[in-house]
């Protein structure tokens, strides 16, 4: 039976083979939308008898969730664009992880959506606030006599003298190079939700954000990150939160990561960072107020480095009320820092009820109130909580309160938001299908039986190999964090070995920084013919993607966010090397309170049913950093022995059936002789 979109994707008729010829018929690809296409006529259904019924809040239903994993190659994109457009429930909101999805929709898919359809497409990509120029922050900059700022923002305070003239939509990514990273100038001048007044400011007519909200409105579809996308649900109570319309259709892309964004942005944090900004901001406000001001918040910066002086400086992420004197300490330093801040707060509440015409110190003292509000809720930690510090470098600390269990908060921000929500990913799937997406977002039983995964239209048996490299020991702890010198000795050898047969061409992905140190110098000295390029070396990580790929015999040594989102496609890329199974550092609190939570239910199933779940999908995902097309050919290797079954190997694990299931179908292989051969003829 015919469904309506064969009319876009099927052969030979289907219109994405009169605009694109030449194009492949993509079973997948036609499935997806299908789903999609369902999802959004049942949701739109739905909606409309609860209308038809009168529209009672309390009566309101819940969106339509359709799960759909899509194999790389599958063409998502289109796969969900065409069809969520084409039912005409505009706005369409699309929400993606990382930047380069976002360029490729807007850029690349909404053109292709565009001819598909036949039709125009308005689309727009919205970003977070802190990206955008502030006017009125500008014109108070540009004309202060005292102004002063460090030497890295010379270049930046140079490019902005014609950029502020030139410039249609203030979004800093149009000042190049010098719009990137953090940088004091920049805090100074964004439209940042702390400081903005709203109607209330005389720019709020020609204001950036004014303008983006009018595009906004009158899009077809809507680009964002999933962090625009939380804070909008979770701030649109409020004055300033709400950037986003209401849409009725949301496709939630690069969706495995959705438990950790729905983890940061519900969390309550305070930074060094909010308060150095807010330190900031109340001396720029106080230059006109006289010394009185400046007297007040001298001892409450003093009183926020004596707090900080009792952070533990060894990096990772502590429990905030662990026992022990330090945290006693940090507690009571929050006091003294509370107390010291009182005498500010009183004073700028008296100014902002003096001048009521002039809402700069009513900002600011609901904002010094917010500090105090944010410390005192992180540092009470309620029940279903758990509060955490880390250190991010010397400088940056990070204070938070972290929900354990994100389903009422999925439920609140994206189930009641909206008419039909897709989740999708090319990885969402664990060993056990969709059930550990539906145990961690509080999937319903037929939401998670609804879930679908649609083939890549890769051949995997045929384009690459799986490689565990035989006689490997486990990793065991040791070796300053890095693993026992055994495993060390077996890994490097087998390193070197892949990377000599495959001429560089390699990505080799670490599960932590103190690894990958350890492992780059040896590499370095056992391969001078190959050239190494290593994130975290000052290079962004386009920069080190491009180079990768303009040199010959290179490898490219990274961390978390390169096992994930690299396309490589073609000849840059034939051999990935996973060091160790990623699983999460297990002294991680948050993931502790988890698994606790999860014992408590069944014992092991904090193991089996969380951790084991996220290591597949972050395995998952690096491994599909090698095949990008139907073209490439390569190899992957795992350098840990616990992927195998403890029939194959000693040190194999009866969990590695699971893991395995959900991988691309390769050839798994131990066998070096025919690894060596593959790469070689590549």
């Amino acid at each position: 039976m015919a469904h309506p979109m064969d009319r876009y994707f099927a052969p030979p008729e289907g219109r994405i083979f009169a605009c694109f010829p030449g194009a492949e018929d993509r079973p997948g690809q036609r499935r997806m939308a299908e789903l999609v296409h369902n999802a959004v006529v049942e949701g739109t259904a739905r909606f409309q008898r609860w209308r038809d019924g009168g529209g009672e809040p309390e009566n309101r239903p819940e969106a339509v969730i359709q799960a759909v994993e899509a194999g790389t190659g599958t063409g998502k994109s289109l796969g969900y664009l065409v069809p969520a457009l084409a039912a005409g429930r505009q706005p369409v909101l699309v929400a993606t992880r990382t930047k380069q999805l976002q360029r490729q929709l807007l850029e690349e898919d909404v053109p292709r959506a565009s001819g598909i359809l036949g039709r125009p497409i308005k689309a727009v990509l919205a970003k977070g606030r802190a990206n955008y120029l502030c006017r009125t922050a500008w014109e108070a900059v540009s004309t202060d006599p005292h102004l002063e700022f460090t030497r890295a923002d010379q270049q930046l305070w140079l490019a902005l003298q014609r950029w502020t003239r030139e410039t249609q939509d203030g979004d800093r990514e149009g000042l190049g190079r010098f719009g990137e990273g953090e940088s004091p100038l920049w805090d100074k001048l964004n439209a940042r939700t702390e400081r903005c007044t709203g109607r209330q400011c005389p720019r709020f007519e020609d204001c950036f954000l004014t303008k983006l909200r009018a595009e906004v409105a009158e899009a077809d579809l809507i680009i964002v990150n999933h962090a625009l996308l939380l804070a909008d649900r979770v701030l649109r109570e409020s004055a300033f939160g709400q950037v986003l319309p209401d849409a009725p259709v949301l496709i939630l892309d690069e969706a495995h990561d959705l438990e950790e964004q729905l983890t940061e942005s519900c969390a309550e944090a305070w930074s060094s960072r909010a308060m150095q900004l807010l330190f900031t901001d109340l001396r720029d406000a106080a230059k006109g107020q006289g010394a009185a001001l400046l007297a007040l918040l001298e001892p409450w910066e003093k009183a926020w480095g004596d707090l900080l002086a009792w952070v533990p400086l060894e990096g990772g992420v502590l429990p905030l009320l662990s026992p022990g004197p330090e945290m006693k300490a940090l507690a009571d330093a929050v006091g003294a820092w509370v107390e010291a801040g009182h005498p500010l707060w009183m004073e700028a509440r008296r100014l902002a009820g003096a001048d009521p015409e002039n809402p700069l110190w009513m900002r600011l003292a609901e904002r010094v109130g917010t500090a105090f509000s944010r410390m005192e809720q992180i540092f009470a930690q309620p029940e279903g909580w758990v509060s955490t510090v880390s250190r991010e470098g010397s400088h940056l600390v990070h204070f938070k309160s972290n929900p354990v269990d994100v389903r009422p908060f999925f439920h609140q921000h994206v189930r009641r938001g909206f008419e039909s929500v897709v989740l999708t990913s090319a990885t969402l799937r664990d060993g056990r299908g969709f059930n550990g997406l539906g145990l961690r977002l509080g999937l319903t039983r037929p939401e998670v039986e609804a879930a679908e995964h649609v083939d890549s239209p890769f051949d995997f048996e045929a384009q690459g190999l799986l490689f565990v490299p035989p006689g490997l020991p486990e990793r065991r702890a040791g070796g300053g964090g890095v693993g026992d010198p055994a495993w060390i000795e077996a890994s490097l050898s087998a390193m070197e070995r892949m990377l000599r047969a495959s001429r560089g061409r390699a990505l080799l992905l670490f599960t932590s920084r103190k690894m990958l140190a350890a492992f780059r110098p040896r590499l370095e000295d056992a391969l001078p013919e190959l050239t190494f390029f290593v994130q975290g070396d000052g290079l962004s990580r386009t920069q080190l993607l491009e180079r990768f790929r303009a040199t010959p015999s290179a490898a490219l040594l990274g961390l978390a966010s390169f096992w994930q989102g690299v396309d490589l496609p073609g000849d840059a890329l034939s051999l990935v090397v996973v060091s160790a199974l990623p699983f999460a550092p297990p002294d991680d609190p948050v993931l502790q309170a988890r698994i606790r939570e999860a014992d408590a239910q069944r014992e092991g199933l904090g193991f089996i049913g969380i951790q084991v779940p996220q290591m597949t999908l972050k395995l998952k995902q690096g491994i599909g950093r090698l095949i990008r097309t139907r073209g490439d050919r390569g190899v992957v290797a795992v350098l840990d022995p616990r992927l195998m079954l403890p029939s194959e190997d000693s040190r194999g694990k009866r969990y590695a059936a699971q893991v395995r299931a959900a991988l691309p179908p390769f050839p798994l292989t131990r066998d070096w002789e025919r690894v060596e051969a593959f790469l070689r003829n590549l």
